[in-house]
């Protein structure tokens, strides 16, 4: 049964920073209640009191979690449960980027790395679909990432994760193509999140650089296409060229060429 009087929210992790964080300020400017969802740390508080401080007449919270916690999304779903919060937009944005060659990490890195971008978003959205389908319309907004499209040295498991957000979104939206839920998946490429973002960004050189896109820009252009029900969001004109300039040229060229890139940021 579908709920129309209940108040709804928009519920985005990875809330606290970047892109999540823009996604929120986007939501709330366009007059949605939002929960924040990020680490317990200070930037979290601080983005959802300025958002209550902006907006008194709309309602905000915050949970502080460590969405790799085996049962993280159990307690997710208990805390909107518990307050009473209708879901009716589910922003699955949190995720761990690196750069380097594979064995520069621990293996402990890399399965919270695969806990976070991946297991943590599927869990999120099969607990949530039963919740997202009390309302008329609701959305699943999943952040990927343009290196869903390509097989990336030195950066191996972020673009095979990405990847597997794309291809779990583009099914899914498949299979809830007759239900209230649209499903939309965003692939940005470069997003000027912080200082570290912007020096890598340095490094990549002039293709990196303008593809280059403030938080705000992408998430305005991506949360008024998630309305119109768009299937996949790739935020400006270069990262579009780009990916049919991918499709065209030969997979070794293509492979040696993000090597020679990415290497450049290892660290």
């Amino acid at each position: 049964m579908k709920h129309k009087t209940q108040t709804t929210f928009t519920l985005i992790t990875g809330a606290s920073q970047g892109i999540g964080k823009a996604l929120a300020e986007n939501c709330a400017a366009r007059g949605q209640n939002v929960l924040l969802v990020a680490l317990p740390e200070p930037m979290l508080a601080e983005t959802t009191q300025a958002l209550k401080k902006q907006y008194p007449h709309q309602q905000f919270d915050c949970l502080g979690i460590d969405l790799t916690d085996k049962n993280a999304s159990q307690v997710v779903l208990g805390w909107c449960n518990k307050n009473n919060y209708g879901i009716d937009t589910l922003v699955n944005n949190a995720g761990l980027g690196n750069s380097g060659p594979f064995m520069s990490r621990d293996a402990a890195f890399y399965y919270t790395q695969m806990q976070l971008n991946m297991v943590s978003v599927v869990m999120l959205t099969h607990l949530f679909i039963p919740l997202l389908e009390q309302h008329t319309k609701a959305n699943i907004l999943n952040v990927a990432s343009m290196a869903a499209y390509y097989d990336i040295p030195f950066k191996g498991i972020y673009s095979a994760s990405k990847r597997f957000i794309y291809s779990f979104s583009r099914s899914l939206r498949k299979e809830l193509e007759h239900s209230n839920i649209n499903v939309t998946v965003l692939c940005p490429a470069m997003v000027s999140t912080n200082a570290d973002v912007l020096l890598r960004n340095k490094e990549m050189g002039l293709a990196s650089q303008i593809t280059q896109q403030s938080p705000e820009a992408v998430a305005d252009y991506t949360i008024t296409r998630m309305l119109k029900g768009k299937a996949v969001v790739i935020p400006g004109v270069f990262p579009k060229i780009y990916k049919v300039f991918g499709g065209i040229v030969p997979y070794p060229m293509k492979l040696s060429l993000l090597a020679r890139a990415f290497i450049r940021q290892s660290r």
